[in-house]
Order: C-alpha cells, then sequence, then structure tokens
C-alpha cells in the first residue's frame, strides 16, 4: 500500500507526470498495433481476455485497429492533459 500512497502523493505534487504516462501508454498501444506484435495480440498477454479476445472474435486485424485507436485516443488525451495542467 505504502507505493499507492506515494504514486498518489507524487501525482498530486507534480500533475504532468501522469500525461507523460499516457502518452507513452499511447505510444506502446500504437506501435504495438502497427508492428503487429505477437505478444501483444496472440499467445499469453498481458490482458489476454481483450485484447486476444477480440483478434480471436472480431479477426486480428479489427483488434489492431482498436488498439491502434485506442493508442491513439491515449496520446491526444495525454497531450491535452499536458497542455491543460
Amino acid at each position: 500500500m505504502e507505493i499507492f500512497e506515494r504514486t498518489g502523493n507524487l501525482l498530486k505534487e507534480n500533475p504532468k507526470y501522469f500525461g507523460f504516462f499516457i502518452v507513452w501508454v499511447g505510444i506502446f498501444m500504437l506501435l504495438s498495433s502497427i508492428f503487429n506484435w505477437d505478444w501483444v495480440f496472440k499467445g499469453h498477454t498481458f490482458n489476454r481476455q481483450k485484447i486476444q479476445g477480440t483478434a480471436n472474435f472480431w479477426g486480428r486485424g479489427f483488434a489492431r485497429i482498436k488498439f491502434g485507436g485506442g493508442g491513439l485516443l491515449c496520446i491526444v488525451l495525454g497531450i491535452i492533459w499536458l497542455i491543460a495542467g
């Protein structure tokens, strides 16, 4: 629990860090979609039920588009957070 408290205090003192984090998550999502990384879209992934489930049901191409769109959204929201903060 101490790490959550320290992280919460860090974000309260420096709210721009959250914007940077969101931008980096978006960049990861966008790159994994563009480069079609197997460890994200196939096999045992960190979010197997959502990403791999979408890939199995709708197809890998749709999952890549959905994940890439989410990445773009994260990048835009992170930039807005940085500008507004």
